[in-house]
């Protein structure tokens, strides 16, 4: 296993298991590297943000409740700042839903060259769109009606060829895993791909 840090960016649609195959990864690695894993997960870092009660954070707020997609300063603003505090330069990186759009593609990609932390992986979890309303309606928030996710996957799905592209165009390695078998097995194929087993 290779003793540098490692930087992943997990990526696909709502209910694709990012998160969680994300904490695994963090786990494994803490586990056999001797390394600190910095988990960015931008959906909680949000939520944390809208938590402080800043005018910025009630406009969030109020985006989000009514189903709408953030500016695209947002995601940004909250993963550089916790890239600002809690980042040293030794600890893996894994970042979690951090690019939706193509030009947060750009930032994110910039933010990990100005830490050194390329190449980079970035790994696609494919899902169908029928799964990714199952999951989601299973999850039970406030903000998961069939209507609202099914706009939310609508504009993710137009988006995300767009996000795809300029990743192919940056100094990163790109796999594409299937997002439907069980969450073992993801996590034993995502192990092996990044070549970590």
């Amino acid at each position: 296993m290779n003793d540098q840090p490692l930087t992943v960016i997990f990526f696909g649609l709502q209910g694709s298991g990012k998160g969680t195959q994300a904490k695994l990864l963090k786990e494994y690695l803490e586990k056999n590297t001797g390394r600190n894993a910095l988990y960015l997960e931008t959906g909680q870092l949000l939520r944390d943000f809208i938590k402080e009660g800043s005018y910025t954070g009630e406009l969030a707020e109020k985006t989000v409740t009514n189903g709408e997609l953030l500016p695209s300063f947002m995601p940004t603003f909250v993963l550089g700042r916790k890239m600002v505090s809690d980042f040293t330069g030794n600890e893996h990186i894994i970042i979690d839903g951090a690019t939706r759009r193509k030009n947060q593609t750009v930032m994110l990609d910039s933010m990990l060259r100005f830490y050194k932390a390329t190449p980079y992986h970035v790994v696609f979890l494919d899902l169908s769109e029928d799964s990714s309303i199952e999951r989601l309606l299973l999850r039970g928030r406030a903000d998961d009606t069939r209507e609202k996710i099914q706009k939310r996957i609508a504009w993710s799905k137009e988006h995300m060829g767009a996000v795809r592209e300029q990743f192919e165009s940056y100094d990163c390695h790109i796999h594409r895993i299937d997002g439907e078998p069980p969450i073992e097995e993801i996590h034993k194929k995502i192990l092996e791909t990044l070549q970590l087993q």
